[in-house]
């Protein structure tokens, strides 16, 4: 998961830490269990500063912001090979501490390599995969031949992942990438290169793409691209990105996640304008209505998934399946001529697992490959046919909210246009979902607190759905776990009788999410819980039978079930934030995870 950011300036630039630390920023939602920086000066010396710890606190630590020189490389790393300290974390230098690198992704033969490396004499200092990269380019480089040495030194690494590396005496760097993300710039007097994109938009709007089994090659101003497979140039101009760069704000709220929670309606409304004036949901029902389609995503973006798929069976009545990558990655490669069209459903588009899904669908399907996104220009972007964008603009904060907000409202688009509704229908519904997202954060919250009030501490318990309303209990888990650390089981509500009714006691609480539609099943389940001693909070539309059978009962006004299960994630996700802030954690940044998953 880890993230890296590597520039070469045509002079010595005092603000190098400073660049370094926004570049570090940028990163820190894939992973922040350390951060180093290396910094090189025109004499041949560099300062390599490196900790445990998150951007913020190591680049005060050891004074980042005073570094200068006219090239530096920052790494932050989400420990996968070997514990987050400061002997594992990145940059890595060779034996003789002439080559500085930093990775992303796994190297998986590392320790097979390591063992070799230390039988022909190489001094190995961490247990951390990136070092395997310095010391092969070391081992194979001969006359200083760093492009025929990183040939080699590729042949013998197995696994997915991108890297950049500098010589300390070379005014140069080199940058490979295999099925993990990176992305190089193009500025006035510098170039960059990062595993992110934002990270590069920053610093320029004009973007080198760069794919799978590619060496980059660059100084300040000029740069060039071979394919490893021929060794054979390749001519790419970059092309430019018109949009601009996300300010990194929190405005005055307390998180991030606070932050972005308040940006839902305004997305939404967003999203919809965009749509609204464009063919596009119009010419993707013409093309998968015909063969239809299978729904991948991962973590929220399946849930948002699932969600979309009782829409498109409700209100179009397409049958859409839905599946893990793996399990797309599993069956799909036992079958031949599969029809069917693929829609990967990423956030950051440059999640692993899609990647791989594609990649299997790609060599046994025979549909077209669609794809859900926040980020277009991603490499799950460019790997599909056809990319549908969630317009939900840069999300800091780890846990997804309006993102998972944004794909729920995208797959309710499609729904409705698949199903040829009017567009004046389209902004009823669209406007009358707004209305109610508005209303829950301008409403009376002492409900809500209530609820975190008398959770927060507790270690586990449940949340249960019913029919459209299991992917939001799904999801509000997923958040109660990410954020706080607690062990929240979602099920489906009617599933609870078969087995997990034993761990009811008195007062064990249960949070059950039911649309009116579901009331008649929602109340038999209520009651199996109540009778056994269980505490009942109810998120629902307004109904009195269901508030009289809960001990805590939060409404949501509308009428629309469809509506309601994505307002009812929208309160969850808030709950969640309200019970961190009790809990005293940074709900932007919780532990052992990463937003971008860029590993298997």
């Amino acid at each position: 998961m880890c993230g890296f950011f590597g520039i070469i300036f045509d002079k010595e630039m005092k603000g190098m830490g400073d660049i370094l630390i926004q570049a570090g920023v940028r990163l820190s939602y894939r992973g922040y269990d350390s951060t180093g920086v290396c910094v090189l000066k025109k004499n041949n010396t560099y300062s390599l500063k490196k900790d445990a710890g998150s951007v913020e606190e190591v680049s005060q630590k050891y004074n980042f912001h005073g570094m200068s020189g006219y090239k530096g490389i920052t790494q932050l790393r989400w420990a996968t090979y070997g514990k987050p300290n400061k002997i594992n974390a990145q940059p890595h230098t060779d034996c003789k501490n002439k080559i500085i690198s930093a990775h992303n992704g796994n190297i998986i033969n590392t320790h097979t390599l390591f063992e070799r490396l230390k039988r022909e004499e190489h001094t190995i200092k961490s247990e951390n995969d990136g070092e395997v990269i310095p010391h092969l380019i070391e081992k194979y480089s001969s006359g200083r031949d760093y492009h025929g040495s990183i040939l080699k030194s590729i042949a013998e690494i197995k696994g997915d992942y991108a890297f950049v590396m500098t010589p300390v005496e070379e005014e140069k760097m080199y940058a490979f990438k295999k099925g993990s993300s990176m992305f190089a710039g193009e500025g006035i007097g510098f170039i960059c290169i990062s595993s992110d994109y934002t990270a590069v938009r920053d610093l320029t709007s004009k973007i080198i793409k760069i794919n799978d089994d590619e060496l980059f090659e660059f100084t300040y101003d000029g740069y060039q691209i071979y394919s490893t497979k021929t060794n054979k140039r390749i001519s790419r101009k970059p092309f430019l990105d018109k949009e601009k760069p996300y300010e990194a704000s929190k405005d005055g709220f307390d998180s991030f996640m606070e932050k972005e929670i308040h940006e839902v309606p305004f997305r939404i409304n967003e999203l919809h304008k965009e749509y609204k004036y464009s063919k596009k949901l119009k010419e993707f029902a013409k093309t998968v209505k015909k063969d239809g389609f299978v729904i991948t995503g991962s973590g929220t973006s399946y849930n948002a998934s699932l969600l979309g798929a009782y829409f498109l069976n409700r209100i179009s009545k397409i049958d859409a399946q839905i599946y893990y990558p793996s399990d797309i990655i599993d069956r799909f490669q036992h079958l031949h001529n599969v029809k069917k069209n693929l829609l990967a459903v990423s956030q950051s588009g440059e999640t692993k697992d899609i990647k791989n899904a594609i990649d299997i669908y790609r060599k046994f399907g025979k549909g077209k490959v669609f794809a859900v996104l926040n980020n277009v220009n991603s490499s799950i972007g460019h790997l599909s046919d056809y990319s549908l964008p969630t317009f939900s603009g840069t999300e800091m904060a780890v846990p997804a909210t309006k993102t998972f907000i944004n794909q729920a409202v995208l797959f309710y688009l499609m729904s409705l246009n698949f199903a040829g509704k009017s567009d004046v229908h389209i902004d009823e519904r669209i406007k009358a979902l707004i209305k109610v997202i508005n209303s829950i954060l301008k409403g009376n919250m002492e409900k809500l607190d209530i609820v975190a009030e008398r959770l927060h501490k507790l270690k586990y318990f449940h949340i249960l759905g019913h029919s459209m309303t299991y992917p939001v209990a799904m999801e509000g888990a997923l958040k109660m776990k990410e954020v706080n650390y607690i062990n929240v089981e979602p099920m489906h509500s009617s599933e609870f009788k078969h087995g997990p009714l034993t761990l009811v006691t008195k007062n064990y609480p249960v949070i059950f999410v039911t649309s009116i539609e579901s009331k008649h099943y929602t109340l038999s389940h209520i009651n199996e819980i109540k009778t056994r001693g269980g505490f009942i909070i109810t998120i629902s539309q307004n109904d009195y039978d269901l508030k009289e059978n809960s001990e805590i009962f939060i409404p949501i006004n509308t009428d629309d079930e469809n509506i309601f299960a994505i307002a009812s994630a929208f309160m969850l996700q808030i709950l969640s934030m309200k019970i961190s802030y009790l809990k005293n954690i940074n709900p932007d940044k919780p532990r052992n995870i990463s937003k971008t998953i860029t590993v298997d």
